[in-house]
């Protein structure tokens, strides 16, 4: 009885730290709404929405920190499903488009459908500064 006991404490134990340890996983996946960059201009052409590609690393604790604490969130995904087509890039694994130079991450580059850079917009924001900056359309 006792063996019983231990092995549901621990099996318990066991499943409520990995249960919490899988938690951003989850978040990870509702967020995973980024395209390749040539499907995005595929997008573009089709619509009156501007591409924001954010330019990332992986080692970058801003962009994990900006990724688990604004991107995921539901106002900031609203507002990108509406009015822009998200691309993500790896600046230490992927080629840049249009020219673009390794830089901080993140930075954000706002594009047109021509492939015309409208903005670049370095730095991690929190949810009220992004949603400000996506509705107050400055890249424009």
């Amino acid at each position: 009885m006792k063996i019983i006991l231990g092995l549901s404490i621990m099996f318990s134990s066991w499943f409520i730290i990995n249960q919490d340890e899988n938690k951003p996983h989850i978040e990870r996946r509702v967020s995973s709404h980024y395209v390749s960059y040539d499907r995005a201009l595929d997008i573009a052409k089709h619509s009156n929405k501007t591409i924001m590609i954010k330019l990332t690393a992986e080692h970058c604790k801003y962009c994990k920190k900006m990724d688990r604490e604004v991107m995921n969130k539901k106002e900031v995904l609203s507002l990108l499903d509406k009015s822009f087509i998200p691309v993500e890039i790896d600046v230490d694994r992927e080629p840049l488009p249009l020219g673009l130079k390794r830089t901080i991450t993140p930075t954000f580059v706002f594009v047109d459908k021509n492939q015309r850079i409208l903005s670049k917009i370095p730095g991690s924001w929190n949810k009220k500064d992004f949603l400000e900056l996506l509705t107050s359309r400055v890249y424009n």
